[in-house]
């Protein structure tokens, strides 16, 4: 605990100072940009509160429409949405005290919401690196997390040893904040995210290939993350390609920006529980190996360890059952 809450505030310091260093006062040319991404005709020019915007790029929702005090109204306000499901994995992982790495990417996750919401809110550089950086945080974390889990080594096991997937991981994230707070590359990090994305998909489906996570539950979790980013993905390309229409005078703007934050909110949920999910699972399977020996060994049920409530249409793991977390609250 205490090297994880370490690692945690090296990390956090170095990109904090290095974002504010690189991200304070923009200059006299950044401030009134021509190389900014727009998907009309022309460029939104609408003051407000935080005008003039520094980002490298507008989207489609039309600034300062509803209050000049936010930008990109529905924009910022569905970003919320995915600090609120990250905030409720968060607090349900500290009732039942499962691992921090599951913490750190529900606490990610709230972040990357609160990022957008400032991004949008705002269409500044800071607030762009506010969105932005986090997102390749928590994939950071989430790539951790899959290729480590069925690994049981602790880092406080060994004083000075230190696990490779770690150091890599600071420094990642440290390259990427320094040269993406230099410039913001938005096609690279766009490409660059996918990719990140669909490693994790290709990792989710390996690892369902084995015992311990061959279950109807874990198949139904990775399809829906799966399935999700087919919706989100037509919003964030409708979105753009017919954004000029649809700000028209006669056209209706279904601020379908907005509903991608939610498909995104919501697949990051799923996401997370079937990490949950997976990793449980290798910690049954785990202690199954140690307590059977192979002359007396019994098949590993995958299903008879693992349930799945749903609560708003949302499911969740029901560590309540779960023996082994009773007996770590009576601790």
């Amino acid at each position: 605990m205490l090297s994880s809450m370490l690692i945690f505030h090296i990390l956090s310091s170095i990109i904090f100072r290095t974002v504010i260093i690189e991200a304070r006062a923009v200059l006299t040319s950044q401030t009134h940009r021509t190389d900014v991404k727009h998907f009309e005709s022309k460029l939104d020019t609408t003051t407000g509160y935080w005008s003039p915007s520094t980002s490298s790029i507008d989207w489609c929702e039309r600034n300062y429409v509803v209050t000049q005090y936010i930008a990109e109204f529905w924009n910022c306000i569905s970003s919320l949405i995915m600090s609120l499901l990250g905030g409720i994995l968060f607090i349900q992982g500290l009732y039942y005290k499962i691992e921090n790495r599951f913490l750190l990417l529900s606490l990610s996750l709230g972040i990357v919401g609160f990022g957008s919401a400032f991004f949008h809110g705002t269409l500044t550089h800071l607030g762009q690196m506010a969105d932005e950086l986090p997102m390749v945080y928590c994939m950071i974390i989430w790539w951790f997390i899959l290729f480590r889990m069925n690994k049981f080594n602790k880092l406080k096991d060994k004083i000075y040893a230190f696990d490779l997937a770690i150091v890599f991981g600071i420094f990642y994230a440290v390259l990427w904040t320094y040269l993406h707070s230099l410039q913001t590359f938005v096609i690279i990090f766009q490409v660059h995210y996918a990719l990140m994305m669909l490693g994790g998909i290709i990792k989710l489906i390996f690892l369902y290939q084995q015992t311990q996570h061959h279950t109807n539950s874990i198949m139904y979790l990775i399809m829906t993350y799966v399935v999700l980013v087919i919706p989100a993905l037509t919003c964030w390309i409708i979105d753009q390609q017919l954004c000029e229409r649809m700000n028209s005078v006669d056209g209706f703007n279904p601020q379908l920006h907005a509903w991608w934050h939610l498909f995104c909110a919501i697949d990051g949920h799923v996401g997370i529980v079937c990490g949950e999910a997976m990793r449980l699972l290798s910690i049954k399977y785990q202690q199954h190996q140690a307590k059977y020996t192979k002359s007396s060994m019994e098949p590993f049920q995958p299903k008879d360890h693992l349930h799945i409530v749903f609560y708003l249409g949302l499911p969740f793991i029901d560590y309540s059952n779960d023996k082994q977390m009773k007996k770590i609250k009576k601790q």
